[in-house]
């Protein structure tokens, strides 16, 4: 039996031995967040940039008394609008509204059940995020100036589930599909470990690609292993994060695929007025030296509200065009 197969078979049978449910929606809750100011990068004009213009609706259906079923739907709109009627490229930002939530999650007494159209990865908040501390620097690979770490910070086409936490612990298994053309029901799996206790927190995962999902050039699937940690002492955060590629595509390498290693450390300090300092680094070890990268960041933070903060921040790189940045964040 297919994946797909197997949940239209669950779905058809929760109907069938649940014939009186009643379900109430509940009014959803709007949020957003909003953070912009002025981006200098080495070899360019310094511009006026949104960085994330995130509108947000979160709400629920109640089933019974136990048993809701949550959603969010989330746009960010910084592309469209840094974009918009650009004289050298001729684009009008309406392709670049960027979806970056659209799941559902039902949490049960057996664990929680997640399908994400588009939503957060899972692998790249809990290991990643324990060096997740700015603004434009951030740990990923997506549209940004760090390119250090392999892991996306979203993903499409993904059905999850979370064991019950037990010992603060809980395992999450994942099935990704992304390519309905290319003879594979799932494109992506991962799994991951994840624990709690108090200040420490630690997860470590793996995610394995199909080669038929990745590009032409590739000749094996790709497999990125991490594995992060935390610990909080007072009002300072202690964070680092390693990651192990194994068959990463590569158009360079004669084979199409290359290995390589990256790994992050970061302290975060913030005291008891809002003000916070803090201090990454991190390195990209390839087989090929001249994919090789090394960057430095420092972050200065003022809260001025609990929904408003200022901040300057800046990334230095060994190859890539280092950056300064500052800005405000605006949260409701």
């Amino acid at each position: 039996m297919s994946f797909k197969r197997l949940l239209l078979t669950a779905a058809v049978s929760a109907a069938v031995v649940s014939p009186a449910l009643a379900v109430e929606l509940e009014k959803p809750s709007f949020y957003g967040y909003l953070s912009a100011g002025a981006l200098k990068v080495e070899g360019q004009d310094a511009e006026a940039e949104a960085f994330e213009i995130e509108l947000g609706m979160q709400g629920k259906a109640v089933l019974d008394e136990r048993l809701n079923l949550h959603y969010a739907v989330e746009v960010d709109l910084a592309n469209a609008a840094n974009s918009a009627d650009d004289p050298t490229t001729g684009r009008d930002g309406e392709a670049d509204v960027h979806v970056k939530e659209a799941k559902f999650w039902l949490p049960t007494q057996y664990g929680m059940f997640v399908v994400a159209p588009r939503g957060t990865s899972g692998q790249w908040a809990d290991i990643y995020g324990h060096i997740n501390h700015y603004e434009y620097n951030e740990p990923h690979e997506a549209l940004n100036a760090d390119g250090i770490f392999a892991q996306p910070d979203r993903t499409s086409g993904t059905f999850a589930y979370h064991t019950p936490w037990f010992l603060k612990t809980k395992l999450v298994a994942a099935a990704i599909t992304l390519n309905d053309s290319n003879d594979q029901n799932v494109d992506g799996r991962a799994v991951r470990l994840v624990h709690k206790n108090g200040n420490l927190q630690a997860a470590v995962g793996t995610t394995i690609l199909m080669q038929e999902q990745l590009p032409p050039f590739a000749t094996d699937d790709y497999q990125i292993s991490a594995a992060g940690a935390s610990y909080k002492i007072g009002a300072l955060t202690l964070g680092a994060v390693w990651e192990n590629n194994r068959n990463a595509p590569f158009p360079l390498a004669p084979e199409g695929k290359a290995d390589f290693d990256a790994y992050g450390a970061s302290a975060y300090y913030v005291d008891d007025s809002g003000a916070g300092i803090a201090l990454g680094f991190k390195e990209k070890n390839h087989d090929y030296d001249a994919a090789d990268e090394t960057v430095y960041t420092l972050k200065l933070e003022q809260r001025l509200t609990p929904g408003v903060k200022v901040w300057a921040e800046t990334g230095q790189y060994d190859e890539a065009a280092s950056n300064y940045a500052m800005g405000f964040n605006v949260t409701f």
